[in-house]
């Protein structure tokens, strides 16, 4: 879910005060599937939310196929929660998706709402995983960014500003030919993403997560054990923090 770095600090500054309440009922939603009101065929795969919107990924099992719709909702306060109400719904059966986030990657006021979907492209033939790009105006999607693939091939992906540059971040998990994974770091200019950084390979990447301006928290697997590093990126490379 996406938090834009001006939210993270206020989460994780504040005292225990009558702050953290107000905090809970901007941001908190209840994760269960019933509070978005599915019905029994339906099942959750995916979600994202501000203050404001909720966007969601939902797989629903028809009588003669399955369909994957992509709902929006627009939250109402009442009574020290967010009740979501459906505004709009649209039909991604052809693409897939499978993981949803929102940010402003293009440094406007609008909002954006990123995919990981699994699909092929005019220019790429192979059906594969890889990210669509859309704006939200308050009323409709709009396409943005369709592109052939970043990288290999996507395993994850997260929007997160942790960079002192207009706009937010695209931060993917991206595996070789060989299995091998690695960090790769992206900023949008103009009409498409630009490669900022890139780490070593490591065989399994479970989580990356924002710790601190210039500085993300690496989980990953090497010869079967766990490990934890800090990086940030310095001269194209995502290098161990000093």
């Amino acid at each position: 879910m996406y938090l834009d770095k001006k939210q993270k600090i206020i989460i994780y500054s504040v005292s225990l005060s009558i702050i953290i309440g107000i905090i809970i009922v901007k941001y908190n939603v209840n994760k269960s599937p019933l509070s978005l009101d599915l019905n029994k065929n339906q099942r959750l795969i995916d979600y994202t939310y501000n203050d404001k919107w909720l966007f969601s990924i939902i797989e629903d099992k028809e009588i003669d196929n399955t369909k994957t719709y992509i709902y929006i909702y627009k939250g109402e306060v009442s009574s020290n929660k967010i009740n979501w109400h459906k505004i709009a719904q649209y039909d991604f059966t052809e693409v897939l998706p499978w993981k949803i986030e929102i940010g402003s990657i293009d440094y406007t006021d609008g909002l954006q709402v990123i995919m990981a979907v699994n699909k092929s492209t005019h220019f790429d033939k192979e059906q594969r995983d890889r990210l669509f790009v859309f704006n939200w105006d308050g009323e409709k999607l709009y396409k943005k960014w369709t592109g052939s693939r970043l990288g290999y091939n996507l395993k994850d992906f997260y929007i997160m500003d942790f960079l002192d540059i207009k706009g937010d971040e695209l931060v993917a998990i991206d595996v070789n030919a060989n299995g091998e994974e690695r960090i790769l770091v992206y900023y949008w200019m103009d009409f498409g993403f630009l490669l900022l950084a890139q780490s070593e390979f490591y065989s399994s990447i479970k989580e990356v997560k924002y710790i601190d301006n210039n500085i993300l928290e690496l989980i990953y697997i090497e010869k079967g054990k766990k490990f934890k590093s800090k990086v940030s990126v310095r001269n194209g490379w995502l290098l161990e923090a000093d």
